[in-house]
């Protein structure tokens, strides 16, 4: 993993989500992103829910990392527990399981053939990551935005032996304890050390 920029605050992270999301989903942007409250992290949960957007997460972290991930990265990875139900999260195991091979996502998602293709994800369509918690374990990292995305091209490197392809992924970095998603989750209370210690 390596560290392109840090200490990107919360605001241009859920920004970025935003912009993601409704380029997908082909919604309308969204109005008044000046008058949300950018330094409460549960007023912005609130928001994010209220437009059908995932909360939790990103007002959860003050600041983020932006980083160029590979496979090694990936196979560090949980995915959503829904995708291999009664299955490990871990990447690393399903691979070793072999429960990846024969995987497609539900429907057609836009990012599906580009990815299979060889030709994304770009910097566009980075994942968003936070370190994991104790059920994800052993994987370092939850993939909050792009589990299929991270199976995807975890997908294309292995069938291909692209060991040196390289993705993109905001990863939470500062947790902002105020967050109830923080003060659920005692285990996140700490920046990861894999991201290195907080700028004085």
């Amino acid at each position: 993993m390596r560290i392109e920029r840090r200490n990107i605050p919360r605001r241009e992270v859920i920004e970025f989500y935003i912009e993601y999301d409704r380029r997908k989903k082909g919604g309308a942007p969204l109005p008044d992103l000046d008058r949300w409250p950018w330094d409460d992290p549960d007023g912005l949960d609130r928001l994010l829910r209220d437009n059908k957007l995932k909360g939790g997460v990103l007002p959860a972290y003050r600041t983020w990392c932006l980083v160029e991930i590979t496979a090694t990265d990936l196979l560090e990875c949980a995915v959503e527990n829904r995708i291999f139900p009664g299955e490990s999260q871990a990447l690393s195991l399903l691979v070793l399981r072999g429960r990846l091979a024969e995987w497609t996502p539900r429907g057609s998602p836009s990012w599906w053939h580009p990815i299979l293709s060889g030709t994304g994800p770009s910097q566009r369509e980075a994942l968003i990551l936070r370190p994991s918690v104790r059920s994800e374990e052993p994987a370092h990292w939850y993939a909050e935005d792009g589990s299929g995305r991270s199976i995807a091209l975890l997908l294309r490197i292995l069938r291909n032996g692209e060991l040196e392809r390289k993705a993109w992924a905001y990863v939470g970095h500062i947790p902002d304890e105020r967050a109830k998603f923080i003060r659920d989750r005692p285990e996140l209370r700490r920046p990861s050390p894999r991201l290195g210690e907080p700028a004085a």
